[in-house]
């Protein structure tokens, strides 16, 4: 095996090592487990919310069921370990995606590699397994057909078919026709014949997205969702990104990288590339969450305008020399030492933790010694007041009992999230509202140790009574009588 295989194995291995390396958080992941299964159970969708004892029966638009289902399908398959591979895999077909781009643009296997490499080091906490990873997915194989499509341009029919599973996956389908627009004005600035059949289907795609069971609705869940306030001003990765973050020091760093980049090339940008590159800024800057976005379409942009510049050639007079039967048998010793590392990576492997009743470690955000002791304490029907963040996972591993609030921001209305402020804080009729509701229940987290501190004070001192502490937080029962 060559250095430059090598190379382009590395670009795609080495993010699946990654992913393989990373638990699976359960703040997003456990909710659309909860409802891909009752989705094959019931046969049908969910109309109106019954997890929950703040928001039970509100409507519900669950627009990422075939993500749910999917996800499901695989976890009852193949559990844990089959989720860890699904998102491996995923992750893989993205950044494969991305090398497969730069070679299109006539990069070597280096430099793609390369640059393959600094995108996933820009977005490697973007990749959780939940319904965006399937949008990111989409959306790379959408870039690949977009950049080939003067040397192939029929296969962009192929993206309308896309958009429509996209659709019923995750709400960043607007990319591929917000991508295809970005290309026609390329086409149109290049003077390339038939531009305008990129537009076209970019028409297309558009209306395939309405091929979903909300219908054209799916357009306005897909705005309302990156515009609902209560999203935006209480969800971290629905606000704007900043540099107080690794995620937004990368993020701004790898856009400061390209300006140097095209402050470096020596010649004019074309205003097509500058505005491609704009909007995903712009998308970025928004919401940390659309800093996923940004590194995938940067690629497509540096690779075909940026870097086009030959790699050096051979010696006029000396032919290069091959590598060595030495260093082709090391490039081979070190594929197969990744191989074998992300076999033993995987879940299957590690034993079970009977709180979570998962492979060790595999888990993020859910607190095991919690979860078991509800699991033992908790009556069937009970309600529980419970951290946000843990929400979903209280969900999906207790079924039988109601939370306060999970993943699923959008459907709480405003009273909803001032009530659970003023029973966190202690303000004025904390006590009503928790007899209100019917809790009995309250999880305390310990991410603020002071603030845990004074809750759980407070609690004891309405009468609630310590059934169970441990490091991630406090368990109480309400008081009896």
């Amino acid at each position: 095996m060559t250095l430059d295989r090598l190379w382009a194995f590395l670009a795609i291995g080495l993010p699946v090592l990654a992913s393989l390396l990373a638990s699976l958080p359960s703040v997003d992941l456990a909710y659309h487990l909860r409802a891909g299964d009752e989705i094959l159970r019931a046969g049908a969708l969910p109309a109106v919310d019954t997890w929950t004892f703040t928001a039970a029966g509100t409507a519900w638009t669950d627009q990422q069921w075939g993500a749910q289902v999917l996800l499901t399908g695989v976890y009852r398959a193949l559990g844990w370990t089959g989720l860890a591979v699904l998102r491996a895999a995923l992750v893989g077909s993205i950044f494969a995606c991305l090398f497969v781009i730069g070679r299109r643009r006539g990069l070597g296997e280096r430099r793609a590699a390369w640059l393959t490499l600094a995108a996933f080091f820009v977005a490697a906490v973007t990749l959780a397994l939940r319904p965006q990873l399937f949008g990111m997915a989409l959306f790379a194989l959408v870039l690949v057909l977009v950049v080939d499509r003067r040397a192939h341009p029929m296969r962009l029919w192929a993206i309308p078919f896309l958009v429509v599973v996209w659709a019923n996956l995750h709400g960043s389908f607007f990319l591929a026709p917000l991508v295809l627009g970005l290309a026609w004005l390329e086409d149109v600035d290049d003077h390339v014949a038939g531009a305008h059949r990129v537009l076209l289907i970019g028409v297309v795609s558009a209306i395939a997205a309405c091929v979903t069971p909300t219908g054209p609705l799916v357009w306005a869940y897909a705005v309302g969702l990156s515009l609902n306030s209560q999203v935006t001003q209480r969800i971290t990765e629905w606000q704007p990104t900043s540099l107080r973050d690794i995620q937004g020091i990368l993020f701004f760093g790898s856009a400061m990288a390209v300006v140097v980049l095209i402050g470096r090339r020596g010649r004019m940008t074309s205003w097509p590339a500058l505005a491609w590159l704009g909007v995903f800024f712009l998308i970025g800057t928004y919401a940390v969450r659309g800093v996923a976005w940004w590194p995938l379409a940067a690629v497509a942009v540096i690779a075909g305008r940026l870097l086009t510049e030959p790699e050096p050639g051979p010696d006029p007079v000396r032919e290069p020399r091959p590598d060595s039967r030495l260093i082709r048998r090391l490039n081979v010793g070190v594929v197969a030492v990744l191989i074998l590392a992300g076999v033993a990576l995987l879940p299957i492997w590690r034993p079970t933790d009977p709180g979570l009743d998962a492979p060790v470690g595999v888990v993020g955000a859910a607190p095991p010694g919690i979860t078991g002791a509800l699991r033992d304490q908790v009556a069937k029907g009970e309600r529980i007041f419970n951290p946000q963040p843990w929400g979903s996972w209280f969900e999906f591993a207790l079924p039988d009992n109601p939370v306060a609030l999970d993943s699923r921001i959008e459907m709480f209305p405003p009273a909803v999230w001032e009530a659970n402020e003023r029973v966190g804080s202690g303000g004025a009729g904390w006590e009503r509202q928790l007899a209100d509701w019917g809790v009995s229940w309250f999880v305390a987290a310990n991410d603020d140790k002071a603030a845990e501190a004074s809750q759980v004070a407070r609690l004891q001192a309405a009468g609630w009574t310590v059934t169970y502490r441990d490091d991630d937080g406090v368990v109480l029962h309400a008081p009896t009588g």
